[in-house]
């Protein structure tokens, strides 16, 4: 059934879920003093997290199989559970396991949504906007949630948040259920190989502009309070810049797909990288804070949208999704492990310079891209 309330509901799913995946960048510094590790051992984090993007094409073929709204209903609750206990993980690996089992729960998560989004979204634009609204107002809230638990309870207050998954997960049973759509597709998919044959240069050309991309998004969402730490600044207001940031990259969400769905979703790629090119070196040659992370949110975080509008446009889109999100969730963790490695050895400083650079690049690839 097509109606805007239905694809609110998905992004109110989308922002239960991602609230406790965005528990990681605002609890770093505590847990690299807790657990006394690197920089690139602490990058590694997020890389474990991510590696269960590379069974993506294979969850999408499983997936596709069963009704899509199961695992819209319990993966909210499983992946808060293992991200609330990294706060009370004893030691190093055990962190890695807790990681890597959230991982597996958000990458069911990310293929099975935008399924439902497409069957009960009036346009395809809108629906995928405001289902990555919910992720990205979910990275706004969480620093703040994580903070605020942290101040009363310690590191171990994370868990004492895991209720409202449990609740959220009870409120979307009860309004799913009866919902009427397509949600186990009755055309066969093609398997994952098939799918990167007959679309490899499609995946070639987004696979660089995700490569490229990625520094500059990531040094900003995962390691924005790491950097301002460590020039000085408290955690408390690392963690509202972290919001800040993330708080227009909702905007930057919301607006892509619908401008994508007037203007054309090859030129809202390339606006909103020329935008993002613009704003980087006021943060880091001119050390200017807020202004640029308006821009930067608003820029950065506007290709998710414009990029699952065009994959859901194609034939066979539940198993082309999967391929997508491998993508989409490995080559950002791959930058993300290389940012760790390189801050350790030029600092992160550095390291941002080096993002704005690779942010030119990437639009080379926005250029290339094809509906």
């Amino acid at each position: 059934m097509k109606s805007k309330f239905n694809v609110f509901l998905l992004s109110f799913a989308h922002l239960t879920h991602d609230i406790y995946t965005s528990f990681l960048a605002p609890v770093l510094p505590l847990l690299i003093q807790k657990l006394g590790i690197s920089v690139t051992e602490a990058s590694l984090l997020d890389v474990v997290r991510r590696i269960p993007a590379l069974f993506n094409p294979y969850l999408g073929l499983l997936v596709s199989k069963k009704d899509l709204r199961i695992f819209t209903i319990l993966t909210p609750v499983s992946t808060a559970v293992f991200m609330s206990l990294i706060g009370i993980a004893p030691n190093y690996i055990i962190l890695l396991i807790l990681l890597f089992l959230a991982g597996i729960s958000a990458q069911i998560f990310h293929i099975a949504t935008p399924g439902i989004v497409k069957e009960v979204t009036p346009k395809m634009g809108f629906g995928m906007s405001m289902f990555m609204v919910g992720g990205e107002l979910a990275r706004t809230i969480a620093p703040l949630i994580a903070t605020a638990a942290i101040s009363i309870w310690g590191l171990g207050g994370l868990l004492k948040t895991v209720f409202f998954a449990f609740f959220a997960s009870a409120f979307l049973w009860w309004k799913l259920k009866d919902i009427k759509g397509n949600f186990k597709p009755k055309t066969k998919q093609k398997a994952n190989f098939k799918i990167f044959i007959e679309y490899k240069k499609f995946f070639l050309i987004i696979s660089g502009f995700i490569f490229f991309q990625s520094f500059a998004k990531i040094f900003f969402a995962f390691y924005l309070p790491l950097f301002l730490t460590h020039t000085g600044e408290s955690l408390n207001k690392a963690n509202i810049s972290l919001s800040f940031f993330q708080f227009f990259a909702i905007l930057g969400t919301f607006l892509a797909g619908n401008i994508g769905d007037r203007l054309g979703y090859k030129k809202t790629l390339i606006i909103s990288t020329l935008i993002a090119i613009f704003s980087m070196p006021l943060f880091i040659y001119f050390h200017l804070i807020y202004l640029p992370l308006i821009l930067l949110g608003l820029s950065l975080f506007s290709t998710g949208p414009v990029m699952l509008s065009i994959i859901h446009h194609q034939k066979n889109s539940t198993a082309l999704n999967g391929v997508y999100m491998m993508l989409a969730f490995l080559i950002p963790a791959i930058v993300t492990f290389l940012i760790g490695v390189f801050s350790d050895l030029i600092g992160l400083e550095r390291v941002g310079i080096l993002s704005f650079m690779f942010l030119i690049i990437s639009l080379i690839f926005a250029y290339k891209i094809k509906r």
